[in-house]
């Protein structure tokens, strides 16, 4: 007889998962955490993050678990906050023009473009991953979408506007797919705006550890950062990812990441 799958199961996999977002991967653990005996949480926890260190959400998760009197209401609670991180998009729809160029993959970019329904997409192929062909299939319903060589979009910019999604937003930083540094620096070499969309729950006030296919884009590169709370210059969502409060033993364990 096939062995149930336990909690730690879920944890294990999530852990090895290379293919879901951030957000996905936090709302599945949300609802596995809580299975979690008390005693093993911070393990459970400490796995997922080892193994995600650049997802914000992750983080924010594990912060309100290990700091909760009640960790199931906390993860029901947080997965809450992550449904009403959507109103991002509605944040920055209005500054948004006809024709824009974007990186990667990202369920926050999605919303924001569907709520503006531009003319344009321009998604770049972004290599390695290649998830500029998901990403163009999810917006072709309401712009006409083109995907682009990763090096054409950087050499030429070839929109109005650049708009990336996030893993994290640190106090100094927007944690996204290798290449967003180069895309936004040939848009401001152009004079094109940039834009990044997150949900609340991608703010930390720590830097987190950057693994190899990610890139740190300083805040101040940018022309707005869209949350929640409305279309932010970078020091206001630089104030809003420091202001953010986490366990210690995570800091710590961000820490131990970077090192």
């Amino acid at each position: 007889m096939a062995r149930a799958m336990t909690a730690w199961d879920d944890i294990e996999a999530l852990a090895g998962d290379r293919t879901m977002g951030a957000a996905e991967t936090a709302d599945r653990a949300a609802r596995a955490l809580p299975e979690i005996p008390a005693d093993e949480l911070t393990d459970a926890v400490e796995t997922l993050l080892a193994a995600h260190p650049v997802m914000a959400p992750l983080w924010r998760l594990g912060n309100a678990m290990l700091t909760a009197d009640d960790p199931a209401a906390a993860a029901q609670k947080f997965r809450g906050e992550m449904a009403g991180d959507s109103t991002a998009a509605f944040a920055l729809s209005p500054a948004l023009p006809g024709r824009i160029l974007t990186i990667s993959s990202s369920a926050t970019v999605v919303e924001a473009l569907t709520v503006r329904k531009p003319r344009t997409v321009v998604c770049m192929e972004s290599r390695p991953g290649g998830e500029g062909l998901s990403m163009a299939g999810m917006v072709s319903a309401y712009s006409d979408v083109e995907v682009v060589d990763d090096d054409r979009a950087i050499a030429e910019v070839p929109a109005e506007a650049v708009l990336i999604g996030a893993d994290a937003i640190t106090p100094t930083s927007v944690v996204n797919k290798v290449k967003s540094l180069e895309l936004v620096q040939a848009a401001i070499a152009a004079s094109i705006p940039r834009y990044a969309v997150a949900g609340s729950v991608k703010l930390v006030p720590c830097e987190l550890p950057v693994p190899e296919l990610f890139q740190a884009v300083p805040l101040h590169l940018f022309t707005g950062i869209a949350l929640p709370a409305g279309l932010l210059q970078p020091p206001e969502a630089a104030a809003r990812a420091a202001s953010v409060r986490m366990h210690p033993g995570l800091v710590a364990l961000a820490e131990r990441l970077q090192a």
